[in-house]
């Protein structure tokens, strides 16, 4: 039919063939245009704890488009429990697959992610996705100071500091974390929570960290004492740099003495597995019963490493004291007191 169409009126026979010939030949070796697939190191950017690399990503799909669905999962995640472009990768999404994350696809699209569970506002992908900061080798700490980030939602962690107090803390929303501390009951019962409120923006997080501990006696002194306090936090990097300013201050309710602890630290990750951080306190102490403890008569720097996998961490630090007379502590420990913590986090 085409021959037909293309090669009309008397020719000879030789030059009808070789006209129709030509004319088939191209269009018998075209095929139906391939969809571009992505760079699989542009979609492995969206999954990184860097914002501007999160953001270089959505933003290049967004231009390039994704006709064979290959981004939909990634930025499904993002949509669901990115801290910083969840709304940008949910219209993204609206944009390049013609509905919501969540909503159900036209036949033969991709699979959407999970439904939203009775009684949570928040899609499971939210917490059956990656756990960025777990990857990361827990960021909610420097090394022992609490950073402004907040656990994952869903997610939860166990710390164990120098093997005797003891943590747990678990992602309740995306910005609310609660926690529970205590310590091997050696002379004494202690036990409070923890609640940590962090609200992240491109270029870091704010937060605070508000705790209490009951100290119980049950050798000796009996008297009971209750510790209450915390204070804002200021976090500023992403989950593998950072730096971190803060101000915690706590109260003993029985005497009414009180201590405040400015404190600023940095961490780095420095490979796969494994960061480096250091973090610095001048703390002060008040009240009738306390003398010449104010702030700037004593120093301390809590410095080391962390090595960490999937689901576990480690520290092994070293915490200096800077005053008159800590002198003699370093004829004994010349590089500082050491600390330890082991963590696990599911």
């Amino acid at each position: 039919m085409a021959c037909a169409m293309v090669c009309p009126g008397r020719r000879a026979p030789w030059a009808s063939s070789l006209l129709c010939l030509a004319v088939a030949l191209p269009s018998a070796g075209e095929e139906p245009a391939k969809a571009r697939s992505l760079d699989p190191e542009l979609l492995a950017l969206c999954r990184s704890s860097d914002p501007a690399a999160r953001r270089y990503c959505l933003h290049a799909i967004a231009a390039q488009g994704d006709p064979g669905g290959e981004a939909k999962q990634v930025i499904a995640d993002m949509a669901a429990h990115d801290p910083v472009f969840r709304d940008e990768a949910a219209g993204t999404y609206a944009r390049l697959y013609g509905t919501a994350p969540g909503v159900p696809l036209p036949p033969g699209a991709l699979p959407p992610p999970s439904p939203v569970p009775e009684g949570r506002g928040q899609p499971a992908a939210s917490r059956d996705g990656p756990d960025l900061a777990r990857a990361s080798g827990d960021p909610m700490r420097v090394v022992f100071a609490p950073t402004a980030f907040t656990r994952p939602e869903g997610t939860t962690s166990f710390n164990a500091f120098e093997l005797g107090t003891l943590t747990f803390d678990h992602g309740f929303t995306r910005n609310v974390a609660v926690g529970l501390q205590t310590a091997i009951p050696i002379g004494a019962v202690v036990l409070g929570p923890t609640l940590r409120v962090g609200f992240p923006f491109e270029w870091g997080a704010v937060g605070v960290h508000l705790n209490a501990l009951v100290f119980a006696p049950f050798v000796g002194n009996t008297n009971t004492y209750i510790i209450a306090g915390g204070g804002p936090i200021l976090t500023l990097g992403n989950y593998d740099r950072y730096l971190n300013l803060g101000i915690l201050a706590y109260a003993v309710t029985s005497n009414g003495d009180s201590v405040v602890l400015p404190h600023t630290g940095f961490s780095l990750r420095v490979s796969r597995a494994v960061r480096i951080g250091a973090e610095a306190y001048l703390p002060g102490a008040y009240g009738r019963d306390v003398r010449n403890a104010g702030l700037g008569r004593v120093g301390i720097v809590l410095w080391g490493f962390r090595l960490f996998g999937d689901t576990v961490w480690g520290d092994i630090a070293l915490a200096d004291l800077i005053c008159d007379g800590c002198g003699s502590l370093y004829r004994v420990l010349p590089l500082g007191i050491p600390f330890l913590n082991f963590g696990l986090g599911w």
